[in-house]
């Protein structure tokens, strides 16, 4: 892991911890509500269910470009002012929230409240979280603590979620992350969280030489990626 990096972002956190919260709110204001309702509308079309809140699945997620958007805007519209303020810092200081499970190193969801046990987004939850524990063809689901609120449990074929989140591709941000690899759409909230505040540059930096470093999850992802992301000047960004 980039340890000055790091170090960097926390120091420009501290300084301009302001701007930068303000610059997160107006990026997710001036979005409007573009693209808003498509995300609601295709979220509702996956089956309901419910769990233990055990907590267990609650790292750090990757979501679409307008996913992001729609959960800074309910975040905007829902929360005190302080609480926002709160979640910034939390996303800027994303480190403060790395734990481990077994032999892995995860970072925490920065909306898992570990005192309630509960989700604070629930609502707007994003793709990959009301994807996990949905009954697959097979029988089988990632957790057995998930349970449909409709009964019969509801099947779920790969080709039927491929083809749901095919119609948001469309309207959201993609990156190349490592060079010829093709380019993706889904990224951890953090990267959002940065390319808002600096630039889609450095936000592929803190991705590659931070984030997927520090989340086991990530690595596996990304695993045989070797590639280095070449130098950027410290003059090119506001850091």
């Amino acid at each position: 892991m980039n340890e000055d990096l790091l170090k960097r972002i926390k120091i420009a956190g501290a300084k301009n911890f302001e701007s930068y919260a303000q610059k997160i709110l107006e990026a997710s204001a001036n979005n409007g509500t573009f693209g808003m309702e498509l995300v609601d509308l295709l979220h509702d079309q996956l089956p309901r269910t419910s769990c233990d809140n055990c907590g267990k699945c609650c790292n750090s997620n990757s979501v679409y470009s307008l996913e992001y958007h729609r959960i800074i805007r309910e975040v905007m519209a829902k929360w005190k002012p302080d609480r926002i303020l709160k979640l910034i810092k939390s996303l800027l200081f994303f480190d403060l929230r790395l734990v481990e499970a077994g032999d892995e190193k995860r970072l925490r969801c920065v909306f898992r409240d570990d005192i309630t046990k509960v989700c604070l987004i629930h609502p707007v939850r994003p793709f990959s979280c009301r994807i996990y524990g949905l009954l697959k063809e097979n029988g089988k689901r990632e957790c057995e603590r998930v349970r449909d609120l409709s009964l019969p449990a509801q099947t779920v074929k790969e080709e039927y979620l491929v083809n749901l989140q095919a119609k948001i591709l469309a309207n959201s941000e993609s990156y190349e992350p490592y060079e010829g690899k093709g380019q993706i759409h889904f990224f951890p909230i953090e990267f959002w969280f940065f390319r808002y505040i600096f630039s889609p540059e450095r936000a592929l930096q803190i991705y590659k030489e931070i984030l997927v470093p520090l989340s086991k999850p990530l690595t596996k992802m990304w695993e045989n990626q070797k590639e280095h992301i070449p130098d950027i000047l410290p003059s090119d960004y506001e850091f």
